[in-house]
């Protein structure tokens, strides 16, 4: 572990003097995390790093990192899709360590997904806008 967050501080590090260099905008902590983990599940795939914990908390990192930029960056009313989107690159990380898809996993994003559809496309209508207004509020109140 101490080898890893110590590549993370140097990724870092390098991306935040590449960014004034280059002059462009991104998150180093997100460069960081994704460029490292990328490295370690190469190394665990060829069976030279065993800490699939550490890797797959990485992994959620990213996850959650993604989110948070979609969250901010897109126009409230397509947070209704924030759930799916969610367990979505849930079920690829997953999938990248594992190599497994399960179909009942994969058949509920289904369900999930068209759902959210459903709301989107109705959510001006007078019966679903109240749904449509919770899901896009869903992570305002706390």
């Amino acid at each position: 572990m101490f080898y890893t967050f110590l590549a993370i501080t140097l990724v870092f590090i390098g991306t935040i003097f590449l960014k004034v260099k280059f002059k462009k905008s991104f998150c180093s902590v997100c460069a960081a995390i994704g460029l490292t983990w990328l490295f370690l599940l190469l190394l665990y795939k060829d069976d030279r790093f065993d800490d699939v914990v550490l890797l797959a908390l990485l992994i959620g990192q990213s996850v959650t990192g993604v989110l948070y930029f979609a969250y901010r960056h897109l126009p409230k009313i397509l947070r209704v899709f924030i759930l799916p989107s969610l367990l979505s690159l849930t079920a690829i990380g997953y999938w990248l360590i594992t190599s497994q898809v399960q179909l009942s996993v994969f058949i509920l994003l289904a369900v999930l997904w068209l759902t959210a559809w459903v709301i989107f496309i109705y959510r001006n209508d007078p019966g679903k806008k109240t749904v449509s207004k919770i899901l896009s509020n869903c992570c305002e109140d706390f």
